[in-house]
């Protein structure tokens, strides 16, 4: 082998390492995250049973909201520019989006709740099927402008209205980006894929 026939081969070994030493270092792309995902941090304490806090995460896009997990409902809130916090005790927490109150705003969850469920747009983790607020919530009648639900008191906990709550600030959250749409883009966002919750920038 000539002296020529050495040196090329030394530098592609030489080439070969550096490549290799390159992409090791080289940091791995960030996954594509979805502008339009926020997360609700949704508490509750007034009704039955012990405080209950969920997470969740909505499409504000698409109107789409996962219902996730439990967390512990007196961890203090962090206020965060992608987060919602709805909660029917606003004066224990010195931060919160939302404040519910039973007398003036049920009929407005329960709406939320109906519409959720009659679009498709609900989905809950299954260590949260316990919570589920179809087991407290019936059909009470039916009239001319279609099903009218209705709630068991007896039955309901800060499980279910926590989950009641979420699905409302979802719904919130989903009004709002709609109103700030040019009315031709409104409609095509209501026909996108069902991967934005395969794009989470957070945990939650």
């Amino acid at each position: 082998m000539s002296t020529d026939d050495q040196t090329a081969q030394k530098q592609s070994i030489k080439d070969k390492v550096m490549a290799k030493v390159k992409e090791a270092i080289t940091p791995a792309p960030k996954p594509k995250v979805n502008p339009n995902l926020i997360a609700i941090d949704s508490r509750a304490a007034t009704y039955d049973g012990e405080p209950i806090r969920v997470m969740a995460v909505t499409a504000s896009d698409t109107g789409k909201i996962l219902v996730s997990k439990q967390k512990e409902w007196r961890d203090p809130v962090e206020p965060a520019g992608n987060t919602t916090v709805v909660t029917d005790t606003p004066n224990t927490f010195n931060h919160w989006s939302l404040s519910f109150d039973e007398g003036t705003q049920m009929k407005e969850v329960m709406a939320a709740y109906k519409a959720s469920l009659a679009a498709g747009l609900l989905s809950l983790d299954d260590s949260l099927r316990r919570y589920d607020p179809a087991g407290v919530i019936q059909t009470r009648k039916v009239d001319e402008r279609g099903k009218s639900l209705d709630f068991d008191s007896m039955g309901m906990n800060n499980g279910h209205i926590a989950i009641l709550l979420a699905i409302w600030a979802a719904q919130k959250s989903h009004g709002g980006y709609i109103i700030t749409l040019p009315p031709d883009q409104s409609s095509e966002d209501e026909d996108e894929s069902d991967g934005e919750f395969d794009m989470l920038p957070f945990s939650v």
